[in-house]
C-alpha cells in the first residue's frame, strides 16, 4: 500500500511538471480545462502522499493549491457559461 501511495505521488509530480511545461511552451492557457486539472489532480496525489502529518507545511501548501485549481475551473468553467 505504501508504494502505491508513494507512486500517486509521483504521477501528481509529473503532473504538475508537465502542465507547467505546457503553459510555458505556449501549449496551454491558464484558462484551460486540461492546464487546472492537471494541477488540481497533481496536488491532490501529491497531498495523499503526505497523510501521515508529518510535513504540515507541505501539506497545507498543497491543500491551498487544490483549493485554488477548484476555484480556477469553477470560475472559467462553470461562471463563464
Amino acid at each position: 500500500m505504501d508504494s502505491f501511495i508513494a507512486l500517486m505521488g509521483y504521477v501528481g509530480i509529473v503532473f504538475l511538471l508537465i502542465s507547467y511545461f505546457m503553459l510555458m511552451v505556449g501549449q496551454l492557457k491558464v484558462t484551460d480545462t486540461h492546464y487546472i486539472v492537471m494541477n488540481g489532480l497533481g496536488a491532490f496525489f501529491i497531498g495523499i502522499t503526505l497523510h501521515n502529518g508529518t510535513e504540515l507545511p507541505v501539506f497545507y501548501t498543497v491543500i491551498a493549491w487544490m483549493v485554488i485549481s477548484v476555484y480556477g475551473f469553477y470560475k472559467h468553467h462553470i461562471l463563464s457559461k
